[in-house]
């Protein structure tokens, strides 16, 4: 089957081309133009179409300026009325979340996708948060400058993005279900999360730093003004400080065996 990757060339989307391929499907892309454009991307006379793209939740400049909704949301309408033409499957990767976050902009972005495809043959898969993006975390708790939101007693069950990968990969064939929310195998506390993180980086003993929920909102208001995307996602990690996070255990491998094989160290980029 011929299978149109969005984000192809971002972190999850390597891995679902690469699981995509493994099951004798051939990958097509576009460029990161064309993933605007819902002629284009049905020109391309996909079979079915996944789309992983979208703004970088890299917390730092050099990621992308422009809101999720300015990114996100015409990529997934973009990809939508592409499915529609084609009549073809789509597999989106959204976000898992509570209705605590419904109205913060990340979650919103994937929402208004999610909501464009319910008269589709669609597959919405909501992830928890990826190991990877925890990973990232490490070269901070080697300079011992780890720093929390919140008590650290909120819970949640992150998932190892190869993972997900294979769960985006199933989803092309079948008659499965159309919401597939998943978490990795282990419910963790925040505080539980960050002294594995810390013991990854050879500083078991590293202090980590609270930051006061006050203080993270009104520094994530602050940033919106500055850098619109880094405030953004600032506002959505407060909101993860403050509620639990958790679907079902779907993935397999743990945090602690992700760190002892240490993969990719960025944040699972879902750039277009």
């Amino acid at each position: 089957m011929d299978v149109l990757v969005l984000g192809a060339g971002g972190g999850l989307g390597r891995l679902v081309a690469s699981e995509l391929t493994l099951r004798g499907h051939r990958i097509l892309t576009v460029d990161r133009r064309a993933a605007r454009d819902a002629s284009a991307l049905a020109a391309t006379g996909a079979q079915a179409i996944v789309n992983c793209a979208g703004a970088s939740v890299a917390l730092g400049f050099g990621h992308g300026w422009r809101g999720y909704r300015a990114v996100d949301t015409p990529i997934g309408l973009a990809a939508a009325r592409a499915a529609r033409r084609l009549d073809v499957r789509l597999v989106y990767v959204g976000v898992h979340h509570s209705p605590a976050f419904a109205r913060s902009w990340y979650v919103d972005a994937h929402e208004q996708v999610a909501r464009a495809m319910r008269d589709l043959d669609g597959v919405v898969v909501r992830p928890t948060g990826f190991f990877s993006a925890f990973a990232s975390l490490i070269p901070l708790a080697r300079r011992g400058m780890l720093v929390d939101i919140g008590h650290g007693r909120v819970r949640t069950n992150p998932v190892d993005e190869h993972d997900v990968a294979a769960i985006v990969a199933e989803s092309i064939a079948g008659d499965g279900p159309r919401e597939i929310a998943c978490g990795g195998p282990e419910v963790m506390t925040r505080r539980a999360i960050f002294e594995l993180v810390a013991a990854a980086a050879g500083n078991p003993g590293a202090k980590l730093r609270g930051m006061p929920v006050w203080l993270a909102r009104t520094s994530s208001a602050a940033l919106c003004a500055v850098h619109p995307r880094m405030g953004q996602f600032a506002r959505f990690a407060t909101l993860l400080a403050q509620h639990d996070m958790i679907a079902p255990a779907l993935g397999t491998m743990t945090l602690a065996r992700y760190f002892q094989a240490p993969r990719a160290a960025d944040p699972v980029s879902l750039s277009a």
